[in-house]
């Protein structure tokens, strides 16, 4: 995955989601990415988005890809992927599209 994918998925937060959308900008870590994301102010620090498809079936984790937002500063946040290494790169690969 490279600067500029876009991933497409939910806020999850007390019964309640957002449509979101994070534009992968630099990786950071193993497991972590900066992303410009919208709508950035429905937002903070602590929630959980998940890309992909979040109607599936929860067992099935190839449907979906699940990150923390660790930090925000106005529309960039720090996602920190539920995997690392070759699996995230993979499922990166797999949910994420070329922003136009």
């Amino acid at each position: 995955m490279t600067p500029g994918h876009r991933l497409i998925g939910v806020r999850i937060r007390n019964d309640l989601s957002i449509r979101v959308e994070a534009v992968l900008v630099r990786k950071e870590r193993e497991d972590s990415w900066r992303a410009r994301l919208h709508p950035a102010d429905l937002i903070e620090s602590g929630d959980r988005l998940r890309f992909g498809d979040a109607t599936e079936n929860p067992t099935c984790l190839l449907a979906f890809l699940d990150a923390d937002v660790i930090e925000k500063n106005g529309e960039t946040v720090l996602l920190s992927f539920h995997f690392t290494g070759a699996a995230l790169d993979d499922a990166l690969d797999r949910l994420g599209q070329i922003k136009p």
